[in-house]
This record gives structure tokens, sequence and C-alpha cells, in this order.
């Protein structure tokens, strides 16, 4: 018999990256409801309880999480997808109203990360080296051909001459043009408090992706980028949990995009850093949580797939969030 220390409402589980996640909590005493707008996402039949919900920007999704939170009461809701992050912190206001910690940054934040133009607008502003960015007309080979609100690395191209650029700039909505860097690529992993204030920092390389999903990965203590994702957390008040990308070759470092979200191989982050969960149950129990910048360097993680076998009538989740 598991004792429950709080209730998390944890969005988006859909995806390989999010399943351990919820183990983690669940092993640390969280009832973990999990929501996701596929009802084949793995993560929900891991979760102890399990809502299809509609698209984090669809006009029923609102109102769809507001009665799951009155039927579940959880301490917290961890949105963990881009959209629904966008809805559910310009509505903060009606969750807090329920008792609810929503743990994400403030609508406007979240609206500036989303933006990968404002993003690196704000960046430069506060000191955060970023990529060179072009036009069409002054673009040096090779570069990146990306979407300003896309996320993972779907519909991102290089680019080596002006023909392709072309061509991709028709393909790609709302593309922008950036410098091509080579050199190590990390993800670092932040929790902060609901002020904004860093708790833990750790970086993490990404040795294999598949789909945008890091499989194969090693922290590694990097003082220089560990600064740059502390500044910028306290700067943007980046609460809850974000993912901060950047690259680091002989020339320094430029950072890409900031997720406010967990990413797909922060479980890595976690393994190394218990207090990342622990600081998640503090905050959902109102507690002062800790400052702790220690985690295990060189950590290496290897991902594998596992099954889950669902019997006669069991793959479709009851939904009675409507």
């Amino acid at each position: 018999m598991r004792n429950f220390k709080v209730r998390i409402i944890k969005t988006a589980v859909g995806s390989m990256g999010k399943v351990p996640l919820i183990k983690e909590l669940q092993k640390n005493g969280v009832f973990v409801i999990g929501t996701d707008m596929n009802p084949l996402s793995s993560g929900l039949y891991i979760s102890d309880k399990k809502y299809v919900v509609p698209k984090g920007d669809d006009p029923n999704f609102l109102q769809s999480m507001i009665n799951i939170c009155k039927i579940e009461k959880p301490n917290l809701l961890l949105p963990n997808e881009e959209y629904e992050t966008l809805t559910l912190s310009k509505n903060k206001n009606l969750f807090e109203e329920m008792g609810i910690i929503l743990l994400c940054p403030d609508f406007d934040i979240v609206k500036t990360c989303f933006d990968k133009k404002k993003t690196k607008v704000y960046l430069d502003n506060i000191g955060i080296p970023t990529p060179v960015t072009f036009t069409p007309q002054n673009a040096q080979f090779p570069c990146i051909v990306k979407p300003n609100f896309g996320r993972g690395s779907g519909n991102m191209y290089l680019v080596n001459n002006e023909k392709e650029l072309e061509f991709y700039l028709s393909k790609v909505e709302s593309p922008i043009i950036e410098e091509y860097i080579q050199g190590e690529e990390f993800s670092v992993d932040i929790i902060a408090d609901l002020s904004g204030e860093p708790l833990s920092v750790i970086p993490r390389v990404r040795i294999q992706t598949e789909s945008g999903i890091s499989t194969k990965g090693i922290t590694k203590n990097e003082p220089t980028i560990i600064d740059f994702c502390k500044k910028i957390t306290k700067e943007l008040e980046l609460k809850g949990p974000s993912c901060i990308q950047c690259i680091k070759n002989e020339s320094g470092v430029k950072f890409i995009e900031i997720n406010n979200r967990f990413g797909s191989g922060s479980i890595l982050s976690v393994h190394a850093c218990k207090s990342i969960i622990d600081n998640l149950i503090k905050i959902a129990k109102n507690e002062k949580p800790i400052k702790d910048f220690k985690f295990k360097e060189e950590l290496t993680m290897l991902r594998y797939y596992n099954e889950i076998f669902l019997e006669k009538d069991k793959t479709i989740p009851t939904n009675d969030s409507k």
C-alpha cells in the first residue's frame, strides 16, 4: 500500500521521456494523475488516474482541465507541453482560486519563451550569448532554417546554399535563419521555486537522440553554463521546471532555446540530483524548498524501450473531464 504525500496532475504524459518521471514521482509517494490527448499514450497507463483531454490549443482544453481538477483536487498542476502551458498560464488565477499550485512561469514569460525571436532579443538584452541570425539576403552558409514557434528538432534543416535556402524558407512556417554551430549540445535541467529562484541546475550532454528524444546522455559540470542558466532563470522568473538548450565549442557557449517544462531526457538529472523530486513535493505541500547545486557528475543514461500490454476494452480510458 502506497502512502501518498501529495497529488500531482501531470499533463502531456505521452512520450517515452515522460514515463520514467511518472515512476520516480510515484516512488516518492506522489499520486500521479496523467492527462494526454492520445488514448494510447503509455504514460496514461502508468499513472494512478488517467484522462484523455483535447489538444492544448483546443477551445475545450481549459474547461477539461478545470473539470479534472475539481474531481481530483490536486495539490499541484504540472504542465508539460507548450500549447497547454500557454493556455494554463493565461488562466492561472482559475487554478489558484481552487487552491491548486500551477507550476510554470507567468503567461508573458511563457509567451516569450515560445517565440524564438523574442527569446533571442530577451537573452541578448541581459548579456546571454545567442546564435547570429540572418535575413535571406545576408545568410552565410551553412546555416540553419527552423520554425520560430517550433519545439524540439522537428522541421529544422541544415542549409548549404541559396537554392536550398529558398526551398526550406517556403517549406517551414514562420522560418528563422540562424548560424550553424558545431559543438557539444547541452540540455540543462533546472528546477526553480515559485519566485523563479533556481534550486538545482544540471547540464547534460545529449550523446544520442531519436526523433528529438534524448536516448543517451551524460551529466557534466560546466560552471559557465550553470552560471548563465542561473541568470536566465532569475531574470525571466522561470518558476518550476525548465530545460534550456545550448551548444558549447572552443569559441564559447551559445544559448538556443528555453522550454518551460521537463525535457525528454530530464530523468537523467533527476537521478543525478535527488533534490529535484524532493523540491517538487515540497512546493506541492507549500513547504520551503532547498537549494542544492550538487549532482552526480558524469552519470551516463542509456535508454531502452519497454512494453505495456493492454487487455481488450482497456485501451481507451474513461474521460470523466467532460
